[in-house]
């Protein structure tokens, strides 16, 4: 009788094993095919934000993507950004977004200006890229201290940034703000500055930091700020610094099209004529977003002069009935007087400036009536 109980748990414990290794298979084979289609969801997750980008914010904003799934991946989190600082022998260093503190402890020099630049806008690697455009700006403008803050290297990061994540964001580069201050950096010699979704970031940073202190910053430069997902996320406005520098550059899908700043530049009439779609040499509205980048970058890096002159109307610019005395150049310094809308003829290719035919474009202008 006992042999035949214990022949009977042998059996029953053969049972179990079998049992238990069946069960780790499956297991395994399950957990194999989970994460197969984890990544499966995932690629087309980005598959469908590389194919909406181009169609505008609206598109991209409503994108059918799977968030619980993007969750699991890198490059969604406000932490994966990332600070750029240049050391004293011409070196850019990428800190953490944590290392906020850590900023001053290198180049940064109270008697110089300083940009603090916000990227949020994801660009492949191209003529476009961002990216290298920032790299280059940083290591050619010594005169100045130049902070670049990336919150979109990847479109993921876009994406949960123009979702999500402005807010954090933008208490961010508020707090980089606080830290050079206290640094000695005056805040009437800081400028921040940003292209789209960018632009927008910078603006509430300014703003956050005014409602802090009751201090404004010195300028801020709004490079085609971008439309984004929710009217309330546009924090371009005219009393986000004591001067507010908007640069136009697509005024339909991607860039807002109506004034914003003290300073409204509208290159080659687009954003304010709503019969000019495209900036020049750009056959997409992604194209004509970048484009003002671009052209404030040349003016920037290569300290080339673009003139825009004040007037009421493009119609008016056109026929060359403006003040040319009222007149600004792209780049960080503008007249303390100068206020209003602002025009410019520039090239499809570098270098964009038409300054070479002389402030009042007389031979551009008369080429652009015969086209509208």
């Amino acid at each position: 009788m006992q042999q035949q109980r214990f022949l009977l748990f042998c059996l029953w414990l053969q049972s179990f094993c079998l049992y238990l290794i069946c069960a780790n298979a499956t297991a395994k084979s399950g957990d194999e095919l989970t994460h197969q289609s984890i990544e499966a969801i995932q690629k087309r997750n980005l598959d469908i934000l590389q194919e909406t980008l181009p169609l505008g914010w609206k598109a991209f904003c409503d994108a059918p993507v799977d968030e619980a799934v993007m969750l699991l991946h890198n490059g969604i989190n406000p932490c994966d950004a990332a600070i750029h600082v240049m050391t004293v022998n011409n070196r850019s260093i990428e800190l953490p977004i944590k290392a906020i503190s850590e900023i001053t402890d290198f180049d940064i020099n109270p008697k110089r200006k300083t940009l603090v630049y916000v990227n949020a806008y994801y660009t492949p690697d191209s003529y476009f890229s961002v990216q290298a455009h920032l790299k280059l700006l940083q290591e050619t403008r010594r005169d100045l201290n130049i902070i670049i803050v990336d919150f979109a290297r990847d479109v993921l990061q876009l994406y949960y940034t123009v979702r999500h994540h402005v807010a954090v964001q933008g208490h961010f580069v508020a707090k980089i703000l606080n830290v050079i201050i206290q640094h000695g950096v005056a805040p009437a010699d800081i400028t921040v500055a940003g292209h789209s979704v960018g632009a927008n970031i910078a603006a509430l940073a300014a703003q956050i930091y005014a409602r802090q202190t009751a201090k404004l910053t010195g300028q801020l430069i709004a490079i085609d700020p971008a439309l984004m997902c929710q009217p309330a996320d546009i924090y371009v406005h005219r009393n986000s610094s004591s001067r507010v520098v908007v640069i136009h550059g697509e005024g339909d899908v991607f860039g807002v099209r109506e004034r914003r700043g003290t300073i409204d530049i509208y290159p080659n009439g687009i954003g304010f004529f709503p019969r000019r779609k495209l900036q020049p040499g750009c056959g997409t509205k992604i194209c004509s977003h970048m484009y003002s980048f671009v052209l404030y970058m040349e003016a920037l890096i290569e300290s080339v002069m673009i003139p825009a002159v004040k007037c009421d109307s493009w119609s008016h610019f056109r026929k060359r009935q403006c003040d040319f005395k009222d007149a600004v150049a792209l780049g960080l310094k503008y007249p303390d007087k100068a206020g209003g809308v602002y025009f410019c003829l520039t090239q499809p290719n570098p270098p964009f400036t038409f300054m070479e035919h002389g402030l009042r474009y007389q031979r551009n202008l008369a080429y652009a009536a015969k086209a509208n």
